[in-house]
């Protein structure tokens, strides 16, 4: 069914949602693209990876110029459609590692989180076979560094044995064992690889821990080159409400208690965002920390220029906003995504 504009010569094609789904609490409004325009950045994804007319590097910016939105902008079942085509085209990153690297990049884009539309568990598994058949420029940074963006960034789609086997082929690179040495890695990648395990919520409680243990022992000893991103880890890690996984694998409280006491110490800025994740009320009381860790962190977010939505979010209010989840998720989500409870 299309919608006919009466003042040019744009259509739409109209979609509607005939899936029920349980308690939405939160929807970003998505933008409208008239679906000439999709259908035309279909072609230029054609002319990157089909007849390779168009460089690589070229495709963001035309894309974005063609739809009127920046990338992350783009709506949920536009980006679906692009998706697809790009798991249709998967042969064509093997031209260059630009072409990989750009594969990569724009395809993780447009099927993060990995759920929420219908057809991403097929998506997911067509993914999967991309995985299985692994980097064709493994040996070059870039592709390898969006390897494992694209990776995290649709997590969320994967079940406990796919997120197991993502997370031991990299364990030795960031949590070697025993008395073994961290191979030297290019440090965009590590930050990469550090945040694709951030992102495996279906690990157990245990490697979890461990992974958090890892960053905050870096923080604490001055010794992370990445601060940003292992306050981030933490916050994703030690969550009171996770962004996908289940409620059974949400860390203990008293892992959230010590792990708020030690990151207080510590001077950087976005300390507080991690500490609002890591002690935010959920009126669950096997979950939620002590009053007294609430009252010991509240000053510190008290003198933080955004004090009033900490504090709030902190009670647990608007925690399931876009914002929020977008925050817990690393990036922004895309619009059109409905958000429901889980447990």
């Amino acid at each position: 069914m299309w919608c006919d504009s009466k003042v040019s010569d744009n259509r739409w094609r109209l979609q509607f949602e005939l899936r029920k789904s349980a308690a939405p609490t939160a929807q970003r409004a998505a933008t409208v693209i008239a679906d000439e325009a999709v259908a035309a950045g279909e072609a230029l994804i054609r002319q990157t990876f089909e007849s390779a007319t168009l460089a690589p590097e070229e495709l963001p910016a035309k894309l974005e110029q063609l739809l009127g939105l920046g990338r992350a902008s783009w709506p949920l079942s536009v980006i679906r459609r692009y998706s697809d085509l790009f798991l249709q085209l998967g042969e064509g990153r093997k031209r260059s590692a630009a072409h990989e690297s750009r594969w990569l990049n724009l395809g993780g884009l447009c099927l993060r989180p990995g759920f929420g539309f219908p057809g991403d568990e097929l998506r997911i598994e067509q993914a999967r076979r991309v995985y299985a058949g692994g980097l064709a420029f493994g040996n070059q940074v870039q592709p390898e560094i969006e390897w494992w963006i694209f990776w995290g960034r649709v997590a969320g789609g994967l079940n406990r044995n796919q997120q197991t086997d993502i997370y031991q082929r990299i364990a030795n690179q960031i949590l070697p064992k025993g008395n073994k040495k961290a191979p030297r890695i290019n440090p965009s990648l590590l930050r990469e690889l550090w945040r694709t395990a951030a992102s495996l919520e279906h690990l157990p409680a245990g490697t979890r821990t461990e992974l958090g243990e890892s960053c905050l022992k870096r923080l604490r000893n001055n010794q992370s080159t990445h601060p940003e991103t292992d306050l981030w880890c933490l916050s994703r890690i030690g969550a009171r409400k996770l962004f996908y996984g289940p409620m059974n694998l949400v860390l203990p409280a008293a892992t959230a208690v010590r792990w708020a006491e030690q990151l207080l110490k510590h001077p950087h800025a976005h300390v507080p965002e991690t500490l609002v994740a890591l002690c935010q009320r959920t009126g669950n009381a096997t979950l939620d920390v002590p009053a007294s860790t609430i009252n010991l962190i509240t000053p510190r977010l008290q003198q933080h220029k955004d004090a009033e939505s900490l504090l709030a979010r902190l009670e647990g209010k608007a925690t399931d906003s876009a914002e929020s989840l977008s925050r817990l998720f690393g990036e922004e989500l895309p619009s059109g995504l409905v958000f429901t409870s889980h447990s």
